[in-house]
């Protein structure tokens, strides 16, 4: 089954590279946005956000973090990641839907953008090594399942654009079927990010912050 899933991504990739690199500039452009915001913010802002921050790395330094339960991040993980994959998928079933899915990939890469840069502004490279164990063990797992996800969906939205007004005579029963196949497999790539961000994140966090 995993091979057939591989095979799957890999002619997928294959035959529809150019929407990849297009998604991924979207994903890039939302991070690069998220990077510069941070230069925008109010005093009272960053205030707020450093507060909230150096609480966090305080219990995580006195092991008292009880904020974040891995039960409870993993909850929240999969709230919004499954969200997100099942707003993408809606919005490929639709002509118009991928707007609004380069959108949604933007705004992802914008959170991940603006919440490292905030951490590396306020503690240069401290914040750095905060932010390779803090963001980067899930997100090596989630970020591909975000892009990869956006690309499908996209794909099965133009198709749909060029039936709709190009009366485009394609199998769509097919290509609904590997559009299903291909976001189950990003569910279950999500499923692992979220287990990751709950109970190995924290882990990796609390061994940057020993050393912070």
């Amino acid at each position: 089954m995993l091979a057939g899933f591989q095979k799957e991504i890999l002619e997928y990739v294959r035959e529809n590279m150019a929407i990849y690199i297009f998604t991924s500039s979207f994903f890039l452009t939302g991070i690069a946005v998220g990077a510069l915001m941070v230069k925008y913010l109010e005093e009272g802002q960053i205030i707020e956000l450093n507060y909230a921050l150096t609480y966090l790395i305080d219990s995580y330094k006195s092991d008292t973090s009880s904020l974040l339960r891995p039960v409870e991040v993993l909850v929240v993980s999969l709230r919004k990641n499954v969200l997100f994959l099942l707003i993408s998928w809606l919005l490929g079933l639709v002509w118009m839907g991928a707007p609004f899915v380069l959108l949604l990939l933007a705004w992802k890469g914008f959170t991940i953008g603006f919440t490292v840069a905030f951490i590396i502004s306020l503690f240069s490279l401290k914040g750095m090594l905060f932010c390779i164990g803090a963001v980067m063990p899930h997100n090596f797992l989630l970020v591909p399942a975000y892009i990869f996800a956006a690309a499908l969906s996209m794909t099965h939205s133009v198709l749909k654009f060029k039936k709709r007004f190009f009366k485009k005579n394609v199998n769509t029963r097919c290509y609904f079927r590997q559009y299903c196949h291909l976001m189950f497999f990003m569910l279950v790539l999500v499923l692992i990010g979220a287990l990751v961000e709950a109970y190995i994140t924290p882990v990796f966090i609390k061994m940057v912050v020993s050393v912070l």
